[in-house]
Parts: structure tokens; sequence; C-alpha cells
């Protein structure tokens, strides 16, 4: 492996992404706070040739529309370009779209697993006769011949595969380089690149690794991952950091589940901070990506060091990231708080001071905040917030006296009154993620000194809160 000595190795991520902008920058903000010290470059293989515009990423200059099943050659496009510009990486990883990480680790997993080593994927081996994927490219052996031969192929699921830079000029290098894109290009067997790229490495002379199963367990084909599963792997499995697929919508319960927990991450986590902001703008620092601009605004929201809450904005261009503010609003000393955009276009916000909750709210046209009296009292710890599909203001906090706290204002109502608490749960917590469950189930996720519980509401039914499981 070529690495210089004085500093650490360094990590690239090539994304192939297609479409769903909301669903790109839920990754690279993904990526960006669990591999803070990683690198990301795009290749846009969809219809919409602007949608990497403007993200703050390199784009592959040869981007263009691939068939679904048969993207293998965004791989060996995104390598010579990075090598023609000189990119500095050590290691070059493959990602999907439908991939997120789920807690930190990754990066050093990957250094020690590298070590003295050129190529590691998830599951490696050799392909067997009943391969789906192997069978559809030994059905163009007149095509593959004069590279892959008569000997095995071998396989390798894409999603995670790692290439070292050593490796990647191998494969630039090559003779069989030019025979290797013009079949790429012409090739219709589905899924090539888990076949393509680890067998080539074979025929290099290079050991093939696979990922210890610990941390490949969560990398698989399908089925996608629930809720329930995730949480599962998480409790159980300390090295489960990556996990794929995750359903390319924003509303599913696993990537809600995921991305809150990124947002609590970047409001306690220093090292998390540093890599979404350049400037320190205040206490647990908050972001929101409006929906309004597809993604691309950032609103933060930070607690001031004295007293009241500071709102900023930050746009970005193609170079960099504008960052305007503070507009300073509110005159209690805040110590936790949590925020949403909500389907009106607002942004509403619920601090805690003290051991009280105060609900403010941002008007979308004059940019002013507005605030209603405390609707909590005897609360601990960071509160939590979501829109549920009912169109109610969902609010869960930890409670002084132990378990959890739920409150709720029903916007059809005249009145916005906040109703509760209805207390459940008998735990010392201190932190709570509240997402809607694909059954449309309000779902608490609390997380203990031996793992994570959840809370399901009974919705519909008896709307007890059911719990804790695993």
């Amino acid at each position: 492996m070529e690495q210089a000595t004085n500093r650490p190795a360094k990590i690239c991520f090539a994304l192939l992404v297609h479409n769903k902008l909301s669903v790109v920058l839920d990754l690279l903000d993904n990526i960006r706070c669990y591999c803070p010290n990683s690198s990301v470059v795009l290749y846009n293989g969809g219809d919409d040739s602007k949608l990497c515009n403007n993200l703050g990423y390199p784009v592959c200059p040869s981007s263009r529309k691939l068939n679904y099943g048969v993207t293998a050659i965004y791989m060996l496009e995104t390598m010579r370009w990075l090598e023609k510009i000189e990119y500095d990486y050590d290691y070059l990883i493959n990602l999907d779209s439908d991939a997120l990480f789920v807690r930190e680790g990754y990066e050093n997993f990957i250094m020690e697993q590298m070590k003295n080593k050129e190529y590691m994927g998830v599951n490696t081996k050799s392909a067997q006769k009943d391969s789906f994927i192997a069978n559809q490219v030994r059905e163009e052996y007149e095509l593959w011949k004069s590279i892959f031969g008569k000997y095995s192929l071998y396989e390798s699921f894409n999603v995670g595969q790692v290439f070292s830079r050593r490796l990647v000029r191998r494969f630039l290098k090559s003779s069989r380089y030019d025979d290797l894109k013009s079949k790429l290009k012409k090739t219709r067997a589905f899924g090539i690149d888990e076949v393509a790229y680890v067998t080539m490495t074979e025929r290099f002379g290079y050991k093939l690794n696979a990922y210890p199963k610990s941390v490949g367990n969560s990398i698989r084909y399908r089925p996608y991952f629930p809720l329930d599963e995730t949480l599962g792997q998480l409790h159980r499995n300390k090295a489960c950091y990556l996990l794929h697929p995750v359903p390319r919508d924003m509303g599913d319960e696993t990537r809600a589940f995921v991305r809150s927990a990124i947002k609590q991450q970047i409001q306690y986590n220093a090292d998390a901070q540093q890599s979404f902001l350049d400037n320190f703008i205040g206490d647990v620092p908050f972001f929101i990506r409006r929906k309004k601009s597809t993604g691309k605004t950032v609103e933060w929201l930070s607690a001031s060091l004295d007293k009241g809450m500071s709102y900023w904005r930050s746009i970005q261009s193609s170079d960099k990231k504008h960052l305007y503010g503070p507009y300073t609003f509110g005159s209690d000393k805040v110590e936790a708080f949590t925020a949403i955009e909500t389907h009106y276009g607002n942004i509403e916000l619920i601090y805690r001071t003290k051991n009280k909750l105060i609900h403010y709210w941002r008007d979308n046209e004059s940019g002013e905040w507005f605030n209603s009296p405390a609707f909590a009292d005897g609360v601990i710890g960071t509160p939590v917030m979501i829109e549920s599909s009912h169109g109610n203001f969902e609010v869960l906090a930890p409670l002084k006296k132990g378990g959890l706290g739920h409150w709720w204002r029903n916007n059809h109502h005249s009145d916005l009154r906040w109703t509760g608490p209805v207390a459940f749960g008998s735990g010392s917590y201190n932190e709570v993620i509240l997402v809607e469950n694909n059954s449309n189930q309000l779902t608490a996720i609390v997380k203990t000194d031996d793992g994570y519980r959840y809370f399901v509401r009974d919705d519909g039914h008896s709307w007890d809160w059911l719990g804790p499981y695993i």
C-alpha cells in the first residue's frame, strides 16, 4: 500500500447518485458527521444534469446517465479522473445513495483492516455455479474471455468495496485497461460491478479480502433495514458502522432515525460541529435543510452563551459557503432545544429553560419569532419534536422523576392548545429520538448504558405507549 508515513491515511468515498437531491444531501451530511476525516466525490448517473451542481463536492466530468444495474463504468472513470487531477487519497471506497453510516468508527476500521492490503469487499468469495450475477457474466463469455479467460470468477458486494491507491493505479496502467473500459460499456450483465473489479484484482495477483462478518452483516442487497432491525444491530453489534440498504425516502423510519441521531451528534460533539461549521455560532448548534430550497439552504439555530437563541442561514455556492446572521430572539437561558420545518414552511422550536419547555415559531414571511407560554414542567435533558402524519406537533422529553413525557398540539383545533404530559417508561434518560414508523405509529428511541431501547405508541387503538423493546 503506497502511503505517506508522516500523515494519517486518507479515505475518499465515490458516490454514484441518480436522483432525489434530498437523499443525496442526507448521505453527504451523514458522511460528514460520522466520517469527518474523509473526502467525497460524486458521479451523476441520472437524468438531471444539474443534480450535483453547487453542492460543494467534486463531480466527475464524464458523468452521464447510466442504466440501472449496469453502472460499473462509473468507478473506472472515477479512478481515471482522480488520477488525472492528482486527487489526494489512499483508499477509494464505493458507496451508493441508499447507504447510511449509523455510528462513528468506520474510518478507524478501514485504517486498521487495510494495513498491507490492497482490496476488501463485503462477502468476497469465489463465484459459485448458482451465482445470479456471475452467471450473467458467464453468458457473455465471448465478451469477457480476453480479460477473465476460462478461470474462476469472483464476486463481492458493490457497496463498501475498498481499493487502495496502488490497486487503482494498477487498473489504470494495465495493458487491459482499454479492453476493460470497452467491455464495461458494452456489457448488459446486471451487477457487473460485483464481479468485474474483484475478479480483475485477483487476476492482477492481489489477495482478496472480505469484511469481517461483524461489519459486513449490516451491508446487503435486500431487504431494506427496518427500524427495529437497525436498533437491534446497533444494540448487539458494536461493529455495525455502515447500513445498506435504507429506502431512498426521507419519510422512512430508519432514515428518519439516523438523521435525528446525526443532528443530536452535531449538537453535543465538538468534532462533528467542526465538520459542519467553520466558526463557533453558539452552544448546541442545530441545522435544518429547508425543503423550499430542495435542501441547499441550511438554517442553523444555537443557544446564546448568555440568554436567548441565535438564528443563522447558510447558503452553498459553487465554491464556498456563505453564513448570514446571527438574528437573535428570546430572553431565557436555553439549556437544550430541538426544531423542525413544518409543512407550512415555518420553523418551529422547542427549548428547555431550567425544567420548563417553551415553544417558538418563525414566521416565514416576516422572519419574526413568536412564542407561547411554557407548556411543560418537570423536564430534563433534550426535548425532541416532530410533525406527525395526523398534522399534530408531537414532543417528547425526559422527566426529572424518570421516564419520558409526551405532549402534543392539535393543529386542527382553533385554540392550538398543548396537551399532556402522558408519562411512560421508568428509566433515567437524557436524550430521546422520536420518529413515526412506517405504520404511522409514534416511536421513541432512547440510548441507555447497554444500548438502545424503543417504545411504540399503540396509535388508533389504546393509544398507550408500549415497551421498552430491544
